[in-house]
């Protein structure tokens, strides 16, 4: 049986007082006020509202008396079962006008309270299980099997993760016939178990996020392996590069994967230190490494005065001791991009 909240109640009863110009009270089945105008009287019986339970019909009270005040009390269904009672304080001609409007009004918010407590549930049940799994040591159960078939997955067959991480909030109209599961902050995993899905998915964001970050897997026979690659390869994309917005695991798979393995390696976390209050020369490196080392095309993108790139790729070499001219040296600077990115 459906059970009015206090937060509920209380809601409600803000949202009708900017409208009406009457206290306003709501009790649940049992008479105990649960949202008031007048918050004192929150949590004791009104007596109005539990004879109107117990009779299962409008009250109303023509006068003030010790335990009651006067006012119109009609009784709350859903489904035909009494859940609750809202009362309207004042004088019965008054307020009568206003009963069956406040009471249609409450139904209608109350459905709309549980339609969002239904959603939020939904939700919560969803991300619980893509929290599951992408867990390396997940067993593919007939219960975790059946449930991701609710959600368009079939666990037995391979797929590829798709990774978007937005600018801004993202439209629910984004992509409506893939899988896709919350991510941090603004940002979304889609499970794609069919090639042509792959682009469309890509194209889909590109066209309305062009500002997005994006990150797609190798084909894989867990979900669990694509989304390891897809946060390994987005550290890559956000670390290295400066201009990309997508990047696919096959591009960076050595790289992100040693990038991992050097993750607790306090070499690699002191380089990455050094250069992490000057951001422009970080901007300067991940420039010179997309432009592949030509010295000429890195400062017409970064639009730099070539002896002004040279000054800052001599910094860098000062500050780390690698020289990002020479190939070893460039390897371990490299890292030290990737290793920047939590």
């Amino acid at each position: 049986m459906f059970e009015l909240t206090r937060h509920q109640a209380q809601n409600i009863v803000n949202k009708m007082m900017k409208d009406i110009p009457y206290n306003i009270n709501i009790m649940d089945r049992n008479g105990i006020i649960i949202g008031s105008g007048n918050k004192a009287r929150v949590g004791t019986l009104h007596y109005g509202a539990a004879e109107a339970i117990k009779q299962q019909k409008i009250v109303e009270i023509h006068s003030d008396e010790e335990f009651v005040k006067k006012g119109i009390n009609l009784p709350i269904e859903l489904g035909g079962i009494i859940v609750g009672v809202v009362g309207i304080s004042g004088e019965i001609e008054e307020t009568r006008p206003f009963g069956n409007l406040v009471k249609t009004t409450v139904i209608l918010l109350i459905e709309q309270s549980r339609a969002l407590e239904k959603e939020k549930l939904e939700e919560h049940l969803k991300q619980e299980f893509f929290n599951t799994i992408v867990q390396s040591d997940t067993v593919y159960s007939k219960e975790l099997t059946d449930q991701a078939a609710a959600y368009g997955i079939q666990l037995a067959n391979p797929s590829q993760i798709i990774y978007a991480e937005f600018p801004q909030e993202i439209s629910e109209s984004l992509i409506k016939n893939v899988p896709s599961f919350n991510g941090p902050g603004y940002s979304l995993f889609f499970v794609v178990q069919r090639a042509k899905d792959t682009e469309a998915v890509l194209g889909s964001i590109k066209r309305q996020y062009p500002a997005a970050h994006i990150v797609v897997s190798k084909w894989n026979p867990t979900i669990s392996e694509g989304y390891v690659q897809t946060k390994a390869a987005l550290r890559v994309l956000k670390g290295v590069y400066s201009t990309e917005k997508t990047i696919y695991y096959a591009q960076c798979e050595f790289i992100a994967d040693t990038s991992k393995l050097l993750r607790n390696d306090p070499r690699a976390e002191r380089l990455a230190h050094l250069l992490e209050q000057n951001e422009e020369l970080v901007k300067t490196l991940q420039a010179y490494v997309n432009c592949n080392l030509n010295a000429n095309e890195t400062a017409n993108l970064l639009m730099l005065h070539r002896n002004t790139l040279q000054y800052r790729l001599n910094k860098i070499q000062a500050i780390t001791g690698k020289d990002p001219k020479n190939v070893m040296d460039l390897v371990e600077l490299i890292f030290m991009l990737v290793y920047r990115i939590p």
